[in-house]
């Protein structure tokens, strides 16, 4: 399996999400990972089969929670740029992509 990485930012936007759906029920933010988790497997297993959003950035949406993990595939890992929730503006990520090379 490809190791992952969070950009900092990314790691950022799962604690916020976490605490949030804590708020709003106790037990929901582990639910929130666990979603996340299994998508994150997903993409570990089969890279490649995010929608494409650039040449270098895709997606994967988790299946409970309407957030997307916007990555990058690199040869010698995944990295996650932004777990983004469908009504974020979309490519507010985008100048988080500098700060992989």
């Amino acid at each position: 399996m490809t190791p992952v990485r969070f950009l900092r930012p990314a790691e950022a936007e799962v604690d916020e999400a976490v605490e949030y759906f804590d708020q709003q029920r106790g037990g929901l933010g582990d639910r929130f990972l666990r979603d996340l988790e299994t998508t994150i497997a997903s993409v570990t297993e089969r890279p490649l089969s995010g929608k494409p959003l650039t040449k270098l950035v895709r997606k994967a949406r988790l299946r409970k929670f309407r957030y997307n993990v916007i990555y990058v595939v690199d040869p010698a890992e995944i990295v996650v740029v932004a777990v983004a929730h469908h009504r974020r503006r979309p490519g507010y990520w985008r100048g988080r992509l500098t700060t992989l090379r």
